[in-house]
């Protein structure tokens, strides 16, 4: 007993080597006051642990640190960490990296194997977006930040109604004020496609709060669209398939309105050889559903027919991608 009282530290008080092998208290040297209620908390710590202000955190303790990540509401604005460049997912710690970010080791390779820059996590604060990214740097991975106020995925792009081709570029019309841009620089061209689902029910309302599914009817939709930017406008164009003059296409104007957007896109990218084309939407919306997922709402229509002298409450359930893609589309400008 007297030699476990010799071989106890001094500035670790409690600590009993019957019971723990090792120290793994902090030191009161370490512990960190907090601004706001001037109580002492870990170094390993974002938050408060009292009051939930957000603590300085030095840069010794960046390793330290283990997020508690929450997922984010679609209306809150935080902070995305993209991973810059590409890795195989067998040339880094993938278990580390995917407990370090509190995801299924399986998500992560679907985010990774995509091998192009795409958001690995979405964030609350930008404190907690540097600590991942100093982290994930330890673990082999190169990452940035990316706002969403930066992204601004509730502003469209300027939908268009036409394109002229001109020498120096192209001239583009806004489909609603008929106003003209001429574009010398573009930049990007980003094909991808607005899939949207409904799903229309009728329940009967029984006793108890049961309900009875009487009808269901599904539909879905798919429309192709194509994003232009210019080198200094994050805000960029659409151009959709309805509502849309072809005939800068020429001879080569078809009947059929999918065909005449392939062909559009090859005219583009034909006349303005420095835009880069990004055509990997399709192939990344299954990585992009781990942190940017499709928009979904229920909506209830109250009472509605269902047959002769019968009502039923219904319900439609609907999804859409379009904020989706905006947001990737908006991440290929901010990677010019």
């Amino acid at each position: 007993m007297a030699d476990l009282a010799e071989n106890q530290p001094d500035d670790a008080p409690g600590f009993d080597q019957r019971i723990q092998t090792e120290d793994i208290a902090f030191k009161p040297s370490e512990m960190l006051p907090c601004s706001a209620c001037k109580r002492m908390n870990p170094p390993n710590r974002l938050k408060c642990l009292y009051c939930a202000s957000e603590l300085e955190i030095r840069p010794e303790n960046a390793t330290l640190i283990r997020p508690n990540l929450r997922k984010l509401e679609g209306w809150e604005r935080g902070f995305n960490v993209i991973l810059c460049e590409p890795v195989a997912s067998n040339q880094f710690p993938l278990v580390n990296a995917a407990s370090f970010l509190s995801m299924d080791p399986d998500d992560l390779i679907v985010i990774v194997d995509v091998a192009e820059p795409l958001p690995l996590v979405r964030v609350e604060s930008r404190v907690e977006a540097d600590v991942l990214v100093a982290g994930l740097a330890s673990l082999g991975l190169k990452c940035s930040i990316l706002a969403d106020t930066d992204i601004t995925d509730d502003k469209a792009p300027v939908r268009l109604s036409k394109i002229e081709l001109r020498e120096h570029g192209i001239a583009v019309t806004d489909f609603n004020t008929h106003a003209v841009t001429e574009i010398d620089d573009l930049a990007l061209l980003i094909p991808g496609f607005i899939a949207t689902g409904k799903l229309d029910s009728l329940e009967k309302k029984g006793r108890g709060g049961k309900t009875k599914l009487v009808d269901e009817t599904a539909t879905t939709s798919d429309e192709s669209i194509l994003d232009l930017y210019s080198r200094n406008d994050p805000v960029g164009f659409r151009v959709h398939l309805t509502g849309f003059d072809f005939s800068c296409l020429g001879d080569d104007k078809g009947l059929i309105a999918v065909e005449n957007m392939r062909r559009l896109l090859a005219v583009l990218k034909e006349h303005c050889p420095n835009a880069r084309l990004v055509s990997n939407y399709r192939k990344a919306r299954p990585a992009l559903g781990q942190v940017w997922e499709i928009e979904s709402r229920k909506d209830p229509q109250g009472l509605k027919r269902s047959g002769f002298g019968k009502r039923e409450f219904g319900t439609v359930a609907s999804t859409s991608n379009l904020r989706q893609f905006t947001k990737y589309s908006r991440l290929q400008w901010h990677l010019l």
